[in-house]
């Protein structure tokens, strides 16, 4: 699936008793199946991620309001930095999407520590590399509504962004977050999927976090976004390797996409100096897809590999040639 302009890069956002208490839930909750019931529902984890995200943002009952009612943009200021970002609310009773492809899941992966962790929050390996020299060209392969970016920003405000969002209804959000934080100097926007080829791509719309290209079968089976939003489009493909990889970080989450570009003999020759890697199961051409995305990476001259978050449809890698750990 992060984090803060007002404390010092890589640091852990203070939560003081957070985790304990979260600990302590958790175990009531797994000591109890009536509890287990009510927390796994549709509703229960509406209410687990209402309160969530309401903690991550500075306009907590806006926030949770905007929740409870029907399906809407709303703008907040992120807790941690104070930079403008959006998200869609949708209405609980007529939303029939999957949890975890939602906005405020991604939010609360992000910035929130779902699971205990920041989605993005750097290994200690190169945490100390960061510290020292502060990652000043960024990629974002991938990048939804603007939320890896506004983590980027927060953590290291001199850095510049730029984006490959092929989804109009998620590049008009990300669209939004670099105008409201006056950032169109540091962030560019494309409206290209990033491939290993340029021309164009049969591309997935309206799923959110999870629009991806249309040539690879699901293996999560037909998911059931609501009626209307979902559909085909034609979208422009960039090669990757034709662009200015040069940069410190590239960060890539594109839905299977991913593979073409993992597979490409070019790989080698990548500049990025870190990766973080969202795989999936999604188009990968081989049956264990965790194995494949390390293996081809590290085949790439990326020996440095943490994994951070691993669920059966994917999983989320940081991955470095050594030297640029220091």
């Amino acid at each position: 699936m992060a984090i803060r302009a007002a404390v010092p890069a890589t640091t852990a956002p203070n939560t003081g008793d957070a985790p304990v208490i979260a600990d302590a839930l958790r175990q009531a909750i797994d000591r109890s199946e009536l509890l287990r019931r009510t927390v796994k529902s549709r509703p229960g984890q509406h209410l687990v991620q209402t309160a969530r995200g309401a903690g991550v943002v500075r306009e907590k009952l806006r926030f949770a309001v905007g929740q409870l009612g029907p399906s809407r943009v709303a703008g907040y200021r992120l807790r941690s930095s104070g930079l403008r970002v959006f998200v869609r609310h949708e209405n609980l009773l007529s939303s029939s999407r999957p949890a975890a492809t939602g906005d405020v899941h991604i939010l609360n992966e992000i910035f929130g520590g779902t699971g205990g962790q920041c989605a993005y929050e750097p290994p200690p390996a190169l945490a100390a590399a960061f510290v020292a020299e502060p990652p000043r060209k960024v990629m974002d392969l991938g990048a939804n509504i603007g939320l890896f970016g506004a983590d980027i920003l927060g953590r290291w405000p001199a850095a510049a962004i730029q984006s490959y969002e092929p989804d109009p209804a998620n590049r008009r959000l990300l669209a939004r977050v670099v105008e409201a934080n006056k950032l169109e100097h540091r962030w560019s926007v494309s409206a290209v999927a990033a491939a290993n080829d340029t021309g164009e791509m049969t591309f997935v719309t309206g799923l959110l976090a999870e629009s991806h290209l249309a040539t690879a079968a699901d293996p999560r089976g037909p998911q059931t976004p609501p009626s209307g939003d979902v559909k085909t489009i034609t979208v422009d493909t960039v090669d990757l390797f034709e662009l200015d990889h040069d940069v410190d970080l590239l960060k890539m989450d594109i839905e299977g996409g991913e593979w073409p570009i993992l597979t490409d003999p070019r790989l080698p020759g990548l500049k990025a100096d870190v990766l973080v890697l969202e795989w999936h199961v999604l188009g990968c051409p081989e049956p264990d897809a965790r194995a494949a995305a390390a293996r081809l990476l590290r085949a790439a001259g990326y020996s440095g590999q943490e994994e951070v978050e691993v669920a059966t449809h994917n999983g989320v890698l940081w991955a470095w040639r050594e030297k640029s750990a220091g």
